[in-house]
């Protein structure tokens, strides 16, 4: 890899003009989707908007209707129904944000995610319903707007379920008797084995085989430059070569993942332990999940008051998820080795941070304040990302707070050997110039947080 990519003068300006005439094109395509969305509303109506079907007449007209969707876009059916899915869910209960695509101040994705976070509030069409989705549809389009969509799932998630009626744990504990394990196979003898478990959990297992993959890599690689160990880079060691598909070498970190999940649970990452190995393996290495528990929620009056009302000023969540139960926030909160206090003001504006077993006080303010990747669209944790000085030190760049963000490894490659330039404003804002001009705005997510849990 090139250890400086910079364009040249005639690479910009024709790099500058596909993307004005591709921006031209996509809002066209905007407007052109938004109007299919009506069409295809339009459509459902006319086939199952009559209050004279039975239900069995209903259900067939849909049946028809996607089936001659689904023919006419060569697409499955599955694909057909959730299009008018969208379509119904937008223009009836989200019409402001089928108007904001419209426009193309959004795109078909962050509709996407406002109608499949907002649909709890899609129930029932009386008054207060009609506000509450009203309330979330503005909410969430003043993100919507200047964030991408993966980054506006968890908080559309979060919004939602302010305004929802049911209780974040009854909804929680609905879904998590629906967990389950199930295997889909794949061609050339390979297969899927998907897990659909609580969020918590899941990311914490995936913290932990992300870890233990870099460790095993890292060593393999410091074994390849002394010349220790010539056999396949294997999570258990070059004897359980065999055991690694194909055989080959040289593997990438996703291989090396899956050999890790693989081995954790068909032997033990240090080819010692126990079939399943043990809950806190001799590796050393746990899951980490980044969770944020409001301080009332960790009273017992008020856990109960949130937990029923599932308001956002008294509802924990899940970093790079979004909201989760007041029992499941408690649990991690007792179980938890150590843990920040952080305070702020009413619009979200870090104030202080404390913690027990403190480190360094600059690393636990930033990874407060950022959450995640500084870089537009981001969302790699912040404690899987570097600290970056926005100016560099070797250019006077100080080592303080209003200087400092995270960046994930790639961003903070791109950002130094590339033409992109950033710049930190007051209350950690990042302005990303791209090499054309062009120019990204990036909020903290916790100051976005607190704005929009009024």
């Amino acid at each position: 890899m090139p250890t400086n990519s910079k364009f040249t003068r005639q690479q910009l300006y024709e790099i500058d003009a596909a993307i004005t005439e591709f921006e031209v094109m996509e809002a066209e395509r905007r407007k052109i989707e938004a109007n299919q969305l009506r069409r295809l509303a339009s459509a459902m109506e006319a086939a199952v908007g009559s209050a004279k079907l039975t239900q069995a007449a209903r259900d067939l007209a849909f049946r028809s209707l996607r089936m001659e969707l689904a023919s006419t876009l060569h697409e499955g059916e599955h694909a057909a129904e959730r299009l008018l899915q969208l379509a119904y869910d937008a223009h009836r209960s989200f019409p402001l944000a089928l108007r904001t695509l419209e426009s193309g101040t959004i795109s078909l994705n962050h509709l996407r995610v406002i109608a499949a976070e907002g649909a709890p509030l899609t129930i029932g069409d009386g008054a207060l319903e009609r506000e509450r989705r009203e309330r979330y549809e503005a909410r969430v389009l003043e993100v919507a707007r200047e964030e991408s969509p993966s980054r506006l799932r968890p908080i559309a998630r979060r919004l939602a379920a302010s305004e929802a009626q049911a209780s974040l744990e009854e909804n929680h504990e609905r879904a998590v008797a629906k967990r389950s394990i199930r295997l889909v196979e794949a061609d050339d003898g390979m297969a899927d084995l998907i897990a659909h478990l609580p969020a918590v959990e899941a990311q914490a297992i995936y913290d932990r085989v992300a870890r233990l993959a870099k460790k095993v890599s890292k060593t393999a690689a410091a074994g390849a430059a002394t010349g220790v160990g010539t056999g396949p880079m294997t999570a258990t060691g070059p004897e359980s070569a065999s055991g690694a598909a194909g055989g080959s070498a040289f593997r990438s970190i996703d291989a090396v993942r899956a050999d890790v999940f693989r081995d954790l649970l068909l032997g033990d990452v240090d080819g010692g332990g126990d079939a399943l190995g043990s809950r806190r393996a001799s590796s050393g290495i746990d899951g980490r999940v980044q969770v944020i528990i409001p301080g009332r929620l960790l009273t017992e009056d008020h856990a109960g008051a949130a937990g029923a009302t599932g308001t956002s000023d008294g509802t924990a969540e899940l970093v790079g998820y979004g909201p989760i139960p007041a029992s499941v926030a408690k649990r991690i909160a007792g179980e938890a080795r150590a843990w920040e206090l952080v305070t702020v003001d009413e619009g979200g504006k870090l104030l202080s941070v404390d913690r027990y077993r403190p480190t360094a006080a600059m690393r636990r303010h930033l990874a407060a304040r950022d959450l995640h990747c500084r870089a537009p669209g981001c969302r790699v944790p912040a404690h899987r990302c570097e600290i970056d000085h926005t100016v560099a030190a070797e250019d006077g760049g100080p080592t303080s707070i209003a200087n400092l963000s995270h960046l994930c490894k790639g961003h903070h490659m791109l950002k130094h050997h590339t033409d992109w330039r950033v710049r930190q404003e007051e209350g950690g804002v990042m302005i990303w110039t791209s090499p054309t001009g062009r120019q990204h705005r990036d909020r903290p997510e916790s100051r976005v947080k607190f704005r929009h849990a009024e």
